[in-house]
């Protein structure tokens, strides 16, 4: 079960959480079976469908800050070896974002067994290689979530709302910074 707390926010030793809105996360129009936020009312104030410029998911205020991809596995392997050129386009896009991540809904684990007969044009290790020269040359973070779609959701709700938090504390005056004296 995820967490029921909010992310605690404290200035001076006194917690100012309630002082820190909470998010509201952007989902694509053209996302055809988007994650569900509401599991998740300590982090995620309500969701709202709209299309975005990039990626799947953004919060609201945010919309040219952050942007965050979310592919499964089946849809990875099928877009890096069967539409490669758009992705990349897709990935050039995305770089253009203060915070951006492309969320695979699989671990490492998986990118690296070997695949069923629906995927024999795919090898792992082109996968994983291409995943990692994304990575180098666009400078997008790769999240390897899991196939177990409410993990994933739970860690796109909890990245979302970090990097929401964090903006919002630095944008307010309060320094990027949860609680005196982290990181």
């Amino acid at each position: 079960d995820p967490t029921s707390s909010r992310l605690i926010v404290k200035r001076d030793g006194h917690s100012i959480t309630r002082q820190i809105p909470k998010p509201v996360v952007l989902i694509d129009t053209r996302e055809k079976l988007p994650f569900d936020f509401e599991r998740f009312p300590n982090w995620i104030a309500e969701e709202k469908r709209q299309k975005l410029k990039a990626g799947d998911y953004s919060v609201e205020g945010m919309e040219k800050l952050l942007a965050l991809e979310r592919k499964t596995l089946s849809d990875l392997i099928t877009t890096l070896m069967q539409d490669r050129l758009r992705f990349f386009r897709l990935c050039e896009q995305l770089a253009k974002y203060r915070w951006r991540a492309l969320l695979i809904e699989a671990s490492y684990e998986d990118i690296k067994s070997p695949y069923d007969q629906d995927y024999t044009f795919a090898h792992p290790n082109a996968v994983s290689g291409t995943l990692d020269a994304l990575e180098a040359k666009f400078g997008i973070p790769v999240i390897y979530a899991s196939q177990y779609k409410p993990l994933a959701e739970e860690k796109a709700a909890s990245w979302l709302s970090k990097h929401f938090t964090y903006w919002y504390l630095e944008k307010n005056g309060f320094g990027r910074v949860l609680q005196e004296g982290d990181l």
